[in-house]
């Protein structure tokens, strides 16, 4: 086997079954003994740092190891009775970063992002210092270092007095701090298949396999000024998803007793997603296989996308944008044939709808026209002269419906309660008004009638029973 193939390892009946890729790294798993950390010794550099940030805008370079024990420094600075970092006194967080800023020569960006992250690394710090006090010397889930088995918290770390440790163990045992840890414990184990890069992180991480071969130099993530970030970052999309899913690989190895770096073959869920991502990365490289946007062999491999402010295998906290770049927004054009079709879809739609606007305005304007004569009419006392009488088949509206009561005098017209024939299905009908010289009903307009069951919506309104829709179709001059 050669030094330029991925060795995912699985356990089967028979034994460990390689399966083999051609890419640029060996992959597989194994325990690996972790060392214990003692207290911070702080920054103790003598000459200038000049701290470089990347097109993520995160510390990276020569100077970003000693950048992350600044963090660890500000951090234990803090009382450990503090409950949270955001808790701390504003002007203490301030001193914190202008310290830092001159120690680094960090110059502030526009937007306070690089801020923003320093406050963030020294909450998290912070958070997990008082939790390994509680795993080490409360809870006891964590074997203490050989040099502080018989040691207290104040004899190992210079900030912490006997009295602050009584009030820290103290405030523990107090409900709302344990439904707190519990909280944060079922937070904890939302978290799957956590990386291995300990302490370095994938940014130092990945000079390191690029130093020993298992990445390409051309996988560095590039130094960005604070002036040119957005347009680093377009040009970086590339380069993650190239390199993303064998980086989150990587992350997951140790190194077993031969001085290989491997992926525990007992890790099976993290096998199998290697597995697929180097499957997906080599159909890539065929052409048969394209992604979406916002998605490479890592998402389609875990089977759901990232978190759009916390992208994986990045370093730091990265969004979805910066990762992948902007959304890709399609123009009309892009759709070819596509877009005449919803073109004539969308015309169609808006022509209905303006047909039935104008032809319900119409109605609207024919009632009102026939009201305002009838009540003239009744008014000037010319309903009498009308000679001619209504047809049958003739239907008004209900507010200009006039009947004759022939059982009384022919001289007394009354105007009676709206009585509409039942419908069942479209029936023809003819409008008819009064011409006011010779007293006749001519017809005005011809239409349909529409019967309504009561619960089909016309015009967005939901027709009462016995009422009637009336279509017109055609008006007279």
């Amino acid at each position: 086997m050669n030094e330029n193939q991925i060795v995912v390892r699985h356990e089967s009946e028979g034994g460990k079954t390689p399966t083999t890729r051609d890419e640029s790294q060996d992959v597989s798993t194994i325990t690996k003994t972790i060392k214990g950390r003692g207290p911070s010794k702080g920054v103790k550099v003598a000459k200038p740092m000049f701290l470089e940030y990347n097109v993520y805008n995160v510390p990276d370079g020569q100077w970003s190891h000693e950048y992350g024990k600044q963090v660890g420094s500000c951090a234990t600075r803090i009382n450990i009775n503090v409950p949270l970092y955001p808790k701390v006194d504003e002007q203490i967080k301030k001193g914190f970063w202008e310290e830092t800023k001159l120690m680094f020569h960090i110059t502030d960006d526009s937007n306070h992002s690089r801020e923003k992250y320093f406050h963030s690394c020294v909450a998290k710090r912070f958070s997990c210092f008082k939790s390994k006090l509680v795993r080490r010397w409360i809870t006891m889930k964590e074997k203490k270092p050989k040099n502080q088995t018989n040691k207290m918290p104040w004899d190992v770390y210079n900030h912490i007095t006997e009295d602050d440790w009584k009030t820290f163990v103290k405030h523990y045992f107090l409900p709302e701090s344990l439904l707190r840890s519990e909280k944060a414990r079922k937070s904890a184990s939302c978290n799957k298949n956590p990386h291995r890069t300990g302490q370095k992180g994938y940014n130092r991480k990945r000079l390191d396999w690029i130093k020993d071969g298992r990445l390409p130099p051309d996988a560095a993530l590039p130094i960005s000024s604070s002036s040119s970030v957005n347009s680093s970052v377009t040009s970086n999309v590339n380069r993650v998803r190239k390199y993303r899913s064998k980086e989150w690989i990587l992350a997951h190895q140790v190194q077993n007793k031969e001085g290989k770096w491997e992926i525990d073959p007992n890790d099976t869920e993290v096998v199998e997603i290697a597995t697929k991502a180097l499957e997906y990365i080599a159909e890539k490289e065929k052409g048969n296989l394209s992604f979406e946007q916002g998605e490479d062999a890592l998402t389609k491999a875990i089977g759901k996308k990232d978190h759009r402010g916390r992208v994986k295998g990045t370093g730091g906290m990265v969004g979805i944008k910066k990762a992948f770049g902007p959304c890709i927004r399609h123009s009309r054009s892009d759709h070819g044939e596509a877009s005449s079709e919803n073109y004539e879809s969308i015309r169609a739609s808006v022509k209905k709808e303006f047909e039935g606007e104008l032809e319900k305005r119409v109605e609207k304007r024919v009632a009102e026209a026939l009201q305002k004569q009838l009540s003239t009419l009744l008014k000037t006392g010319q309903l009498n002269s009308i000679s001619n009488p209504i047809p049958d088949d003739l239907h008004l509206n209900d507010s200009a419906r006039v009947d004759l009561d022939v059982s009384a005098t022919r001289t007394t017209r009354h105007i009676l309660v709206p009585q509409p024939r039942e419908l069942k299905e479209r029936t023809p009908c003819r409008l008819a008004l009064e011409e006011k010289v010779s007293g006749n009903n001519i017809v005005v307009a011809d239409g349909m009638v529409q019967p309504s069951d009561g619960a089909l919506p016309q015009h967005f309104t939901s027709m009462k029973p016995g009422h009637y829709k009336v279509q017109v179709d055609f008006v007279y001059d």
